[in-house]
This record gives C-alpha cells, structure tokens and sequence, in this order.
C-alpha cells in the first residue's frame, strides 16, 4: 500500500502490487544521500579501525557545538550531521586518546575538505588517521602516528 499526501483531501490510498511499489520507491539510505547532496548536510563519521584492541576516547567539538567524548571500541564510530556556514568556515576538531597518548586534530574543514560532499568518513588506525576522498573514492592519510 502506498499513501500519497495531496492538498485537495487528507490523503487518497492505493493498492500497488509489491513488485512495482518497491520499483517506485528509493530505499531510504538512497533518499537520505540524495537528500543530503541537495539540502547540503554533511556527516562525518570517525571509526576506531585500531587493530590491537585498543579503545579511543573521542572529544571532538565545533565553535558552537560540544559533542561531548566518547569510548569508541574497535570497529565502532561516532557520528554527526550539519550544514556547513554561509561562510565556508566550518571546523570541527577532535581530541584523540588511546592508551598514554593524546593527539589533536581538525576531523573536517571546509576550507580543507571539499573532496567530501555529504559522506565525510575517518578513519583512526595504528599509523595515522585517515580521510575518505569521496570524489576519487581513496582513502588519503591525513595525520601521522604511531599507536601500539
């Protein structure tokens, strides 16, 4: 059953057989990345991809927003969305600690990050982080460590 909203009454109902109802409707991870190109949201996702185990406590914060920090075991991700400013000032910066060890850095800037158009994947790895290109669909080392 599809349900299309319309001016002239509440709604109107139709009966569609299953096969064509799914040909006409974009499942959602297609709409919401459609949508997102269009309406300007970005998401960035950090992904703790440490492969000896080791948790990350993740902080990371805006001019005006604190995401406040969280422990990331591995494989897991924390992740947000907004609209970049009129301005194209946009950063948001993370503070990264794994065992004894404390690094800074920015997870995106729009003056640095145009090569990511909605989807704005990070990867946290024993050698450096990583920064998805969206554009030519590489990962790009962007900051260099060494966690063990």
């Amino acid at each position: 059953m599809i349900i299309l909203y319309d001016t002239v009454s509440a709604f109107s109902t139709f009966y569609v057989p299953k096969d064509i109802g799914r040909a006409l409707v974009q499942s959602e991870e297609e709409k919401k990345s459609v949508d997102s190109i269009f309406d300007g949201t970005k998401t960035v996702r950090v992904k703790n991809d440490l492969n000896n185990g080791i948790i990350i406590y993740l902080h990371c914060r805006s001019k005006d927003d604190d995401l406040g920090q969280h422990s990331l075991l591995v494989g897991e991700q924390q992740a947000w969305s907004f609209q970049e400013n009129i301005f194209a000032t946009t950063l948001f910066w993370c503070t990264l600690v794994a065992e004894n060890w404390t690094f800074k850095f920015d997870v995106f800037s729009a003056k640095k990050d145009s090569n990511c158009i909605d989807e704005c994947n990070r990867s946290i790895r024993s050698d450096g982080a990583y920064f998805w290109n969206q554009l030519d669909k590489v990962w790009e080392k962007r900051f260099s460590w060494s966690i063990n």
